[in-house]
C-alpha cells in the first residue's frame, strides 16, 4: 500500500503544481506576461528604453505610439512598469488564443464596422479610464504600417482628451520595422530574424498638452524617431567596412558597370581592385589626410573612392564643371597634395591644380599592378572571412566619425564652402534611404550624377554598396540617348536624376527604354508636374520629387509611389510636395526670426532638418557651422516651407537670396554686384530676383531704373566676360525698366517687393516671349 501511495505522489504533485500554475495564470495573467517579457527582452530581443521619466508614475496619461508590428503592445508593457490599457481593433480581440489574454489585459476594442455609436462608445471608455487615473495607449495610425513610414494620424484621441484632459506622452518604437512581426519585405512573420538578440528601442517623449492636435503629436513622434537614429548611428560600420563584409559574403554578385567595362565587376573583383590600388597608393600618399579626385562617375571613380576609404583618407571629388579658381580654392582649403585622375578624362577636361600638387593617373597605376597581385587579392576576398580581411586591412582602427568626404559648394558667395560628411552621416543616410525605397540586392541603379554631387556620392556610390545592389554608370547626364539604351540593356530598376536631365530623355529616348524602372526620383530642383505627367505618358513611369542638401548627406525627404496593400491605398506622394521625411529624419518649421519657436502644421516658416545625416560642419568655418547647425543636431536649410497634417512638406520659397536654376544654386547678390560694376556706378539702380520657370525651375529677372546707356545684350556679354557661369547670366529678355525700385522704411531695397514687381511686369509682358525658345536651348552645366 505504501509503495502504491509513493508511486502516485510524484504524479499528484505534478497535477497539483499544474493546477496551481493554471490558477495563478488565470488569477494573475499579467504577472506571467511580464515574467515572459522579462525573459524575452533579455534573450531574443535587446530592449533599450529612454525617457522613462516622462511617463507619470501615477494618474492618467495617454500614450500615443507609432505602430510597426503586432507585438508593439507587448514591447510597451516591457518598457515601463505601469499597467496599460490599449485601444485595439475589435476583430483582434476575438482571435482564438488571444481572446482571453486580451480580456485579462482589459483592452478597449474599437469596432469601426459598428458605426459611429460603437466608435463613440470605445472613445468614452478610454476617457473614463483616463479619468480614473489609468494609463491608456492608442496607436493613432489605426493600423500596422505596411510601408515603414509613419502613417497619417486619426484624430480620435483628440475626442478622448476632450472628456479627460490628461497629458499626452508621445512614444516611438525604433527598429521594430524589419523584425519578424513587422511587414518588412512584404511578409509578416515568415522571415528569419536579422540578428539575435534583435535590438529594439522605446523612446518616451516629453508630455504634450491635452489640446495638442494629431498632426503635432505625429511630428513629436517623428522627432523621437530621428533622435533614436542619431543614437544608434554610433553602432554603424564605416562605409568601406560594410562593403568589405558584403564583398566577402557575395564575391560573385554584380557590383559596377560602365561604358569602359560593359561586362562589369563583381563585388569580389571590385574589392580586390580597390585593395590593390590602396596598397600601391599608401606609400605615395604618405600622411596626407585629404586626396582629390578628378574623375567622372564610373568603375575607376568607385574603386578610387573605396581605395581612399581603405587607407582612411578623405576623398575630395573635385567639381569639374566649376571654374579653375573654385577648384584651386578647394585644393588649397583641403591641403591636397595629390589628385587622382584619368588621362582620357583630363584630355577632355584639363585640370590646373596649382603649384605643389601631383596628378596620379589611374592608367599608370593599373599598369604597375601585376596580374599576380590582382589574383592574390581576389583569392583573399574569396577565401578569407570578412573579419579576417578587416584585420589584415587594419580597418578595425577606423572610426565611424572619420570624415569620409568634403563636398564643395559652387562658391556663390565668395570662396567655396567645404561640407564635411563623416562615415556616420553617409552610412546613416544610406540606412534611411534603403528603408524608404525598400532597396534590394536585386535592384540595379542607373548612376549618372557625378561624385562631386552629394546625391551621386552618397546614393549612387555608397548606398548601393551598403545593400549589395549594382550600379550602371554613365559620365554625361545630358547624353539621354545613351542613358536610355543603358537602362534598357542592363534592365535598371532605379533611376536618380533631375528635371533638367529628364527633358533630354523626353526628346531623345524611346518609349520602351525605361520600362524596367520601378522608381524614378528627381532632386536638386523643382519637378514641374506637367513634366512629370508628360514623362509618365511616354515612358509609363512617374517621376517623383525628393529633397535634400549637401549638408544632409544628402537625402531628407521624398515622394514614393502609392501602394495598395490588402485593398488599402497607402498615400506616399502628394503632387507639389517634396514628400515625407525618410525614416530616421525629422523636419520642423520654425519662426525665421529666432529659429526657436516651432510653428504648427500648415503654417509657413523656416525649414529645419534633424537626424544623424546632418553634416559635421563646414571645413575651417566653425562660426558659419554654428549658424546653420543647431543643437540636436538641427540643420537650418534656408528654405521656407509648410508641413501639412499628413506630414508632407511643401517648399514655399527660400530665405536667402539664391535662385535654383537647372539644379544649380545661383547667387542673386553676386549677379547684382557684377552688373553694378559693369554699369559703372555705386548708386543702386537695379535689382536681381528670380521667378518660376517651367523649363529650368527658376529664371533670373533684372529690374532697373537706368543702365547708363548700356544695352541688356552688352551687359549679358559683359557678365560672361567676367567669368560668371552661363546659368548666372540673365537673358536679354529678362531686363525690365521700372520707374523705381521698392524700398523699406529703412531705405533698403524691399526684396519681396522686387519679386512681386518682377512677377507683375513679366506677366504683363507675357511669360512666353520671343526669346523663350532660345533661352530653353541654352546649354546647362553638367558632367561632360
Amino acid at each position: 500500500m505504501a509503495d502504491a501511495i509513493a508511486s502516485v505522489l510524484p504524479f499528484a504533485a505534478v497535477v497539483i503544481a499544474v493546477a496551481l500554475l493554471a490558477l495563478a495564470l488565470w488569477r494573475w495573467p499579467m504577472a506571467f506576461v511580464r515574467a515572459f517579457l522579462w525573459l524575452l527582452t533579455r534573450t531574443v530581443y535587446r530592449l533599450r528604453v529612454v525617457g522613462l521619466e516622462n511617463v507619470p508614475k501615477t494618474g492618467g496619461a495617454l500614450l500615443v505610439c507609432n505602430h510597426l508590428s503586432f507585438i508593439d503592445w507587448l514591447l510597451l508593457l516591457a518598457a515601463q512598469p505601469r499597467f496599460i490599457r490599449f485601444l485595439i481593433y475589435a476583430p483582434y480581440a476575438n482571435l482564438w488564443g488571444f481572446r482571453h489574454l486580451l480580456r485579462w489585459a482589459r483592452v478597449i476594442p474599437i469596432d469601426g464596422s459598428g458605426g459611429p455609436r460603437a466608435i463613440l462608445k470605445a472613445l468614452r471608455a478610454a476617457s473614463d479610464a483616463l479619468a480614473a487615473g489609468e494609463l491608456v495607449c492608442i496607436f493613432a495610425e489605426g493600423t500596422v504600417s505596411r510601408t515603414g513610414f509613419l502613417l497619417p494620424f486619426h484624430r480620435g484621441f483628440e475626442q478622448i482628451l476632450k472628456r479627460a484632459p490628461v497629458p499626452i506622452v508621445p512614444v516611438c518604437l525604433d527598429q521594430v520595422w524589419g523584425s519578424v512581426f513587422s511587414f518588412a519585405g512584404g511578409k509578416f512573420f515568415w522571415k528569419l530574424p536579422r540578428q539575435i538578440p534583435y535590438p529594439i528601442g522605446v523612446a518616451f517623449g516629453e508630455p504634450l498638452a491635452a489640446t495638442s492636435s494629431a498632426a503635432t503629436v505625429r511630428l513629436a513622434i517623428q522627432k523621437l524617431s530621428a533622435g533614436w537614429a542619431v543614437r544608434r548611428s554610433a553602432e554603424l560600420l564605416p562605409l568601406h567596412r560594410r562593403f568589405v563584409r558584403l564583398a566577402a559574403r557575395h564575391p560573385f554578385r554584380p557590383c559596377v558597370f560602365d561604358s569602359l567595362r560593359p561586362e562589369g565587376l563583381s563585388y569580389g573583383r571590385a574589392l580586390a581592385g580597390a585593395v590593390c590600388f590602396a596598397r600601391w597608393l599608401g606609400p605615395v600618399l604618405g600622411e596626407t589626410a585629404m586626396v582629390g579626385l578628378w574623375l567622372p562617375p564610373g568603375v575607376g571613380g568607385v574603386l578610387s573612392n573605396v581605395a581612399l576609404a581603405l587607407l582612411r583618407k578623405t576623398a575630395v571629388n573635385l567639381n569639374y564643371t566649376a571654374g579653375s579658381d573654385n577648384v584651386q580654392s578647394a585644393i588649397r582649403q583641403c591641403g591636397i597634395k595629390h589628385v587622382l585622375a584619368a588621362r582620357k578624362f583630363t584630355a577632355r577636361l584639363p585640370l590646373d591644380p596649382g603649384p605643389g600638387v601631383e596628378l596620379i593617373y589611374l592608367e599608370d597605376v593599373a599598369a604597375q599592378i601585376s596580374k599576380g597581385q590582382r589574383l592574390r587579392a581576389f583569392l583573399a576576398v574569396l577565401l578569407l572571412p570578412a573579419r579576417v580581411l578587416e584585420w589584415l586591412l587594419d580597418l578595425h582602427r577606423h572610426d565611424i566619425d572619420d570624415v569620409a568626404t568634403v563636398i564643395f559648394s559652387s562658391g556663390s558667395t565668395g570662396e567655396p564652402k567645404g561640407v564635411m560628411l563623416t562615415h556616420r552621416n553617409v552610412a546613416a543616410n544610406a540606412v534611411s534611404v534603403i528603408q524608404a525605397v525598400q532597396l534590394r540586392p536585386a535592384d540595379r541603379l542607373l548612376g549618372i550624377l557625378p561624385f562631386f554631387h552629394s546625391f551621386g556620392y552618397s546614393v549612387t556610390l555608397w548606398t548601393a554598396l551598403q545593400m549589395g545592389a549594382s550600379v550602371v554608370y554613365f559620365p554625361d547626364p545630358r547624353a539621354a540617348k545613351e542613358i536610355g539604351e543603358l537602362c534598357k540593356k542592363y534592365r535598371c530598376t532605379i533611376f536618380l536624376s533631375t528635371a533638367t536631365f529628364l527633358r533630354f530623355c523626353l526628346k531623345r529616348c524611346q518609349p520602351d527604354e525605361f520600362a524596367t524602372l520601378r522608381l524614378l526620383i528627381c532632386g536638386a530642383e523643382k519637378l514641374p508636374q506637367a513634366l512629370a505627367r508628360e514623362f509618365q505618358e511616354k515612358f509609363g513611369v512617374l517621376p517623383l520629387e525628393g529633397y535634400g542638401c549637401t549638408e544632409l548627406a544628402p537625402v531628407a525627404a521624398t515622394n514614393l509611389p502609392d501602394r495598395v496593400i490588402e485593398g488599402v491605398r497607402y498615400v506616399l506622394t502628394k503632387p507639389g510636395s517634396i514628400g515625407q521625411p525618410i525614416p530616421g529624419v525629422a523636419m520642423k518649421v520654425v519662426n525665421p526670426e529666432n529659429c526657436a519657436e516651432e510653428l504648427p502644421p500648415g503654417q509657413e516658416g523656416l525649414l529645419l532638418v534633424h537626424g544623424p545625416n546632418v553634416m559635421k560642419g563646414y571645413l575651417g568655418r566653425e562660426e558659419l557651422t554654428r549658424q546653420v547647425v543647431l543643437d540636436g543636431p538641427w540643420y537650418v536649410t534656408g528654405d521656407m516651407a509648410r508641413i501639412d497634417e499628413d506630414g508632407f512638406t511643401f517648399l514655399t520659397g527660400r530665405l536667402s537670396r539664391f535662385a535654383k536654376i537647372g539644379g544649380e544654386m545661383v547667387p542673386l547678390e553676386k549677379v547684382e554686384e557684377e552688373l553694378q560694376a559693369l554699369v559703372g556706378t555705386c548708386e543702386r539702380l537695379l535689382a536681381v530676383t528670380c521667378i518660376p520657370d517651367e523649363a529650368r525651375g527658376e529664371r533670373l529677372v533684372v529690374l532697373y531704373v537706368s543702365l547708363h546707356d548700356h544695352a541688356p545684350r552688352e551687359l549679358a556679354r559683359g557678365l560672361m566676360g567676367r567669368g560668371l557661369p552661363n546659368l548666372w547670366v540673365p537673358g536679354e529678355r529678362d531686363f525690365y525698366q521700372v520707374p523705381e525700385l521698392p524700398t523699406l522704411g529703412s531705405g533698403k531695397v524691399d526684396l519681396k517687393g522686387v519679386k512681386d514687381m518682377a512677377l507683375k511686369v513679366v506677366d504683363r509682358a507675357g511669360l512666353n516671349g520671343p526669346h523663350a525658345s532660345r533661352e530653353a536651348a541654352r546649354p546647362s552645366p553638367a558632367a561632360p
